[in-house]
């Protein structure tokens, strides 16, 4: 075939053409080599192109469906092979000036980005912010706030209060568990084997923003579900030991069907998951082993590991990043005076009552003794404390911070709380120590 040997450039693709014998098989050759002669088409072993071809799924960018749906199809079967079961036209990414172009010069390095955030972060954004088939906005920024929303905050912190709990509650072991119709338990379960069918169906459709928004409900169910059950509270009484087993298994098996729901889309986390959680029979990795509730089996020792995803500060970092961002402002200096400290008023405050917020998964309202004044704050913390963990303890209390409203209800002042890995501490004082007193 040494004679067929033309330039692809002698043809313009997307307007009919009329060619002769020898070209039509050029352009045959040239079209199939990015599609089935990798898969060993015209080869002595096409084993592989037998099993795969025709495609299921034809993935081409929008700008040349003509060409895929009209050219590519009639030149197949003028050869009497197969067409692909189905043709889709994704969308382009473009930024928020517009399509990303050379000549701007406003083109994203993905090989940057990737080095910077991890391939998976790269991918989840992309699949999850944008509906496949169309175009979608990309910003570093949306990406930062992703990252941090939906993998850290959400799934990075149900697997460390996971692990950490089996960890310390039952010396690192999965415990047995016994659901014996517990209304919590059986949403749970539900959820999770009611997903699995939706994500499959619609991933048969493409719609893979919406199979990771519903992964994602149940990442976010099985967090609320910490929140309900307060395994810290049925830690402290022994004849709740079982009850205790019973959550924390749902939860080790809920994050193992996560890992395996979200491994099509993000390829190196399942991995990290499952080496957390101790699993390793493969058996237990395929998406037929999630069907139904309950697999994992008692007595799995798990690794408590580094964060899967730690939160990430948005701002350039990069080399590339700092030479080509604007020139900052000279930093003012961000020392403060004692007289600065001094305006602060600091006191110990006694927690008297404690409640959710309605309608917030994350806010408590507390009712503070300061002194013979009584106080009422909103505070964030109801994803790391139930309310009757705090009452009656001392807290540092900012007394002369302006009010505010926090979903319709009053905060007069602020409690302080240190930042760790994966939790957040209240900053207490020992009881002896009367409310009112002044912090200094």
């Amino acid at each position: 075939m040494d004679d067929l040997c033309v330039s692809r450039t002698s043809f313009n693709w997307g307007i009919p053409v009329t060619f002769d014998e020898k070209h039509v098989i050029y352009v045959w050759i040239d079209a199939l080599s990015n599609y089935a002669t990798a898969l060993g088409f015209l080869s002595n072993d096409d084993s592989d192109y037998k099993r795969y071809w025709p495609a299921d799924v034809h993935l081409v960018g929008k700008e040349i469906v003509r060409f895929h749906t009209i050219i590519w199809p009639i030149m197949l079967m003028a050869l009497g092979e197969p067409v692909p079961k189905q043709v889709f036209g994704h969308g382009w990414l473009i930024l928020e000036g517009g399509k990303m172009s050379k000549s701007k010069g406003n083109v994203v390095d993905p090989v940057v980005l990737v080095e910077k955030y991890g391939v998976d972060a790269i991918r989840y954004f992309l699949l999850r912010e944008v509906p496949f088939g169309s175009d979608g906005v990309y910003s570093e920024e949306a990406l930062v706030n992703r990252m941090n929303s939906d993998l850290a905050n959400d799934l990075g912190n149900l697997l460390s209060r996971t692990i950490t709990m089996i960890d310390k509650f039952f010396n690192g072991i999965v415990p047995d568990h016994k659901n014996v119709g517990d209304p919590l338990d059986a949403n749970l379960i539900k959820l999770s084997e009611e997903t699995s069918s939706k994500v499959e169906e619609l991933m048969d459709k493409l719609l893979f923003s919406s199979a990771l928004t519903e992964i994602w409900k149940l990442v976010g169910r099985a967090n609320k579900y910490i929140d309900e059950t307060m395994p810290w509270i049925l830690a402290r009484d022994e004849e709740k030991k079982e009850r205790l087993a019973t959550v924390l298994y749902n939860l080790a098996e809920v994050l193992r069907i996560i890992g395996v729901m979200i491994s099509p889309y993000m390829p190196n986390t399942p991995a990290k998951m499952f080496q957390q959680l101790g699993v390793t029979d493969e058996a237990l990795k395929t998406w037929e082993s999630i069907k139904n509730f309950g697999v994992l089996k008692a007595g799995t020792v798990v690794n408590k590991g580094e964060i899967i995803f730690p939160r990430v500060e948005f701002g350039p970092e990069d080399p590339e990043d700092v030479i080509n961002a604007a020139p900052e402002e000279p930093k003012e200096d961000n020392h403060i005076t004692i007289d600065d400290f001094a305006k602060i008023d600091f006191r110990v405050a006694k927690v008297l009552e404690c409640e959710k917020v309605e309608g917030s998964d994350k806010l408590l309202k507390l009712q503070l003794e300061v002194g013979s004044e009584k106080r009422q704050v909103v505070s964030g913390i109801s994803k790391y404390y139930a309310p009757e963990d705090l009452i009656s303890k001392n807290v540092v209390l900012v007394a002369n911070l302006k009010p505010v409203k926090l979903r319709g209800v009053e905060s007069n002042g602020m409690i302080l709380a240190a930042d760790t890995a994966d939790s957040v501490v209240v900053v207490t004082m020992p009881s002896e120590v009367p409310s009112g007193a002044k912090v200094r």
